[in-house]
């Protein structure tokens, strides 16, 4: 068993963030401390938003207390995902420095959730703190095509300049040790056959299919990405290497997509006997 601290999103009906991290990881075995960075009753797609984004103040107290209670060192894996203010990364970015100095073979997973359809849905302060206070210190990041190309500063429309933006990021990040890009085409205009790109630093680029032999579907639904980087993320706690972790994490949640009906939420909790304790 792991601790694994989850920075992200939280709603009460549906499943994103750490709605999604908390349950996924539990079920793999591991021990997740969640901090939510904004909560809400649902996530966007239910039509209206209602709840909010928590002070400033208290969030950096809840994370300040991390440090206070001595827990940061029993932490093997920290993930980030949406951020609700430009503030926060600065907090979180004391915290992994914190925790850096306390463990240090410890793994940061970026998930750069920024956008998506070719625009930001985040403020542009929020892109920009992410960049200059997260962005330097992950190990390993999961954007999506959008959040790739945005933080790349290229147009990502095949297999070709996914890669080429991924070894940009890896080349402009000492630290970034790989580039997990979701919904990837293959070839410009392709829609069809859209898949996962594991871009590792010193390796060959890696098709991640979501079956054997397929491509992934193109079902949306939201918390798909949060999904793919929970599960991956409990794979290499569990001590499979990033091919493996990031192979069997694709296929997994395009599996778990694949038996939700409709496209708002997933089917979460009827399908984390899939996952088992690795």
């Amino acid at each position: 068993m792991k601790q694994i601290l989850s920075i992200q999103s939280s709603v009460t009906l549906g499943f994103v963030g750490n709605r999604v991290a908390a349950p996924v990881l539990t079920a793999m075995g591991h021990h997740p401390l969640a901090v939510d960075t904004i909560a809400l009753a649902a996530h966007p797609g239910y039509g209206s938003r209602r709840g909010g984004v928590p002070a400033n103040d208290a969030f950096t107290d809840i994370l300040g207390a991390l440090s206070l209670f001595d827990a940061l060192g029993g932490i093997d894996f920290v993930i980030t995902g949406y951020l609700g203010t430009a503030h926060q990364a600065c907090s979180i970015r004391e915290t992994l420095n914190s925790w850096r100095g306390q463990v240090s073979g410890g793994v940061y997973i970026l998930d750069p959730v920024l956008g998506d359809s070719d625009k930001l849905y985040v403020e542009p302060q929020i892109a920009d703190s992410l960049q200059a206070e997260l962005l330097p210190l992950a190990d390993i990041i999961t954007p999506n095509r959008f959040e790739l190309g945005f933080l790349a500063g290229s147009d990502i429309t095949d297999l070709d300049t996914a890669i080429d933006a991924g070894q940009t990021l890896m080349t402009m990040h000492p630290r970034l040790v790989a580039v997990i890009a979701t919904g990837i085409s293959r070839e410009a205009g392709e829609s069809g056959d859209i898949g996962e790109l594991l871009i590792a630093r010193n390796d060959a680029p890696l098709w991640l299919p979501a079956s054997d032999g397929g491509p992934i579907s193109p079902k949306n639904i939201p918390g798909g990405g949060d999904l793919m980087t929970a599960i991956m993320t409990g794979n290499l706690a569990c001590g499979m290497d990033l091919v493996q972790a990031a192979g069997n994490a694709s296929q997994m949640t395009q599996r778990i997509i694949a038996n939700s009906q409709g496209t708002r939420d997933l089917a979460l909790i009827e399908q984390l006997h899939l996952l088992g304790k690795r």
